[in-house]
């Protein structure tokens, strides 16, 4: 209703002006229009975290603001004002996105963007929620230490294998009380509660901790999640879930890659070109090679890549990995080093950091090798490592050049996150989502975080 008041009155506003042109006299009247719709939607509420599910409120306030602007066009307005108002709601979208993730990356480690959360329980479980928030600082979720809550302990096995160094960080954490005699006051503002056993099980003492917010976490594993919905009854609280994913068509990502994927590459070629000059002048020898991976159907494609390592590559890796199994076991649980001996100096390193190595790989979602988003086409000894639901699951799409995966945790995801990442684009994709990640690709490159 908000929305619609805010366009009849900008509308009217013009109208009475009795003059055309009114709105492209006054682009605060622009701004003004925008940000009420995006409040409207609810765009501004803390409450949404989600950054794909805020990316969607923002191409949806973008729509709505085009269509205020055609009936102020209709009514008052000239074809110039109409074509900027239609600059402004594409635009805005992608630089609110960028603002967001500029935002968030610098305020991610400062103590007053997070806010402090004790866990409720002890055990494996609680203990592999407060990895999860380590690993994430930017969900803004900063764990201080866990409640007793007299529960037995819950498997070790349960709770997963996460990255050593998070592992650490989250055993170090104390003890902040019994769940008895804790209360908010004692310095965190929200409880975690590991799963709804326990929360069911702690109603009525929890009623007495006065604390700002319960997040309630329950395992859904891959299910599908995008544009979940919350359904409350008298007697229940249900979570409404995708049954399968949206009719995003396939001739229509097609159309997509066709159209964009030459568009892009026209504008790559030169820098492809000075990179492949750079590396022969560093190491001589082939600047471009083809590395067979598995794609769409479990077919093998050859995927274009510029060299940024040594010819002897993998004989420099074996040397390592025989002399080193600190970096054996390194490689075998990411299948990354943190220092590869394989990598050109300096100009490997920021080729890789940048994703520049994998601009020629426009070439393979031209001839339909790839698309433009997806999962990463990973060689067999890499897909070898995941279980055979998964490998499946994984075929049934077409690998990507920029995927979920490598705008979040990149290289410094486990095979458990990949896994986890890869499945939540699959069970969701959609239209929508491949826009939000190719978006996103370019903050996440030019951060280099994770990438290695």
């Amino acid at each position: 209703m908000s929305i619609l008041v805010a366009t009849v009155g900008v509308a009217v506003a013009s109208g009475d002006a009795g003059a055309a042109g009114q709105m492209h006299a006054h682009p605060a009247v622009l701004l003004l229009l925008l940000l009420a719709i995006n409040c409207s939607l609810g765009l501004y509420r803390s409450s949404i975290g989600n950054p794909i599910e805020r990316f969607r409120l923002r191409v949806t306030g973008a729509g709505l603001f085009i269509f205020a602007g055609l009936l102020i066009w209709i009514h008052a307005a000239t074809a110039a004002d109409l074509v900027v108002v239609a600059i402004i709601g594409l635009v805005a979208p992608v630089i609110g996105l960028w603002t967001e993730h500029l935002v968030r990356m610098l305020l991610a480690k400062h103590p007053a963007y997070s806010t402090p959360v004790a866990i409720l329980g002890t055990g494996a479980e609680s203990r592999a929620v407060a990895c999860l928030l380590l690993k994430r600082p930017g969900c803004g979720l900063r764990p201080t230490g866990y409640i007793d809550d007299g529960a037995a302990a819950d498997a070790a096995a349960e709770a997963g294998p996460p990255l050593e160094q998070f592992a650490g960080m989250a055993a170090a954490l104390p003890v902040v009380g019994a769940l008895d005699g804790w209360h908010a006051e004692d310095g965190a503002e929200v409880i975690v509660v590991p799963d709804c056993g326990r929360f069911q099980q702690s109603l009525v003492t929890r009623s007495r901790l006065a604390t700002r917010q319960v997040l309630v976490i329950t395992r859904l594993g891959d299910f599908p999640m995008f544009n979940s919905r919350l359904r409350k009854t008298d007697s229940f609280v249900a979570l409404e879930l995708n049954g399968a994913p949206g009719g995003y068509s396939k001739t229509l990502k097609r159309a997509i890659d066709v159209v964009v994927a030459p568009l892009l590459l026209l504008v790559a070629a030169p820098i492809i070109a000075l990179l492949a000059l750079a590396i022969k002048l560093a190491d001589p020898g082939p600047a471009f090679y083809g590395q067979w991976r598995i794609g769409q159907f479990g077919k093998p494609i050859r995927v274009l890549k510029l060299r940024t390592m040594y010819r002897d590559a993998e004989l420099r890796l074996q040397r390592v990995l025989a002399s080193d199994p600190g970096l054996r076991a390194d490689w075998e649980r990411n299948f990354k080093l943190t220092e590869d001996p394989r990598i050109l100096p300096r100009l490997g390193n920021l080729m890789r950091k940048a994703s520049l190595d994998e601009l020629p790989q426009l070439w393979n979602v031209v001839r339909g090798d790839m698309s433009l988003v997806g999962p990463r086409p990973f060689p067999a000894y890499h897909m070898n490592a995941f279980d055979p639901e998964f490998r499946a699951l994984r075929t049934t799409v077409p690998p990507g050049l920029t995927g979920l995966w490598q705008i979040s945790s990149r290289s410094n995801g486990d095979l458990d996150t990949q896994r986890a990442e890869d499945s939540f684009y699959i069970q969701n994709r959609s239209l929508l989502l491949d826009l939000y990640i190719l978006v996103a690709t370019v903050p996440a490159v030019l951060g280099a975080t994770g990438a290695r």
